[in-house]
């Protein structure tokens, strides 16, 4: 009997170590929102505060509003860049496009061109049994 508690006081202990294990991971999770909240917040006020005062930052502020302008500047030059490869590219489509309209209708004219070398064909030997018909015909005839 005793290795029955034994095992009963290790199991209980297992419950315990996972219930801790789990109040921990939530404890964890939940310190990681609010932390992550408060990181939002400093943010709200860090661009409330640019907002306001970026052309008159106060001391020890400066070099903080100066590299935000740097951002804002490069930010900006990378979308003109962007906005000119755009441009190249929609450029190249187009050029892709108006060369595919021209294949497609050059594709067109070459099935009709198809469709009416086969209709003449159709018909020369539509034409050349006949013939034949009649010759065999007049064949038989004169025999």
């Amino acid at each position: 009997m005793n290795w029955e508690r034994r095992f009963s006081d290790a199991s209980q202990d297992m419950m315990q170590k996972g219930k801790d294990f789990a109040d921990t991971t939530k404890l964890n999770s939940q310190i990681h929102d609010e932390e992550r909240k408060i990181s939002a917040v400093y943010t709200k006020i860090g661009k409330k505060y640019f907002e306001e005062f970026h052309q008159a930052a106060g001391a020890g502020y400066q070099d903080l509003v100066d590299e935000i302008h740097a951002s804002q500047a490069k930010i900006s030059e990378y979308q003109e860049k962007l906005n000119a490869l755009k441009a190249g590219v929609e450029a190249q489509v187009d050029k892709v496009k108006a060369e595919a309209e021209e294949v497609a209708a050059k594709a067109e004219e070459v099935k009709d061109e198809a469709v009416k070398k086969a209709e003449s064909v159709k018909n020369d030997v539509v034409e050349g049994a006949e013939n034949v018909k009649n010759d065999v015909l007049e064949k038989q005839n004169e025999q």
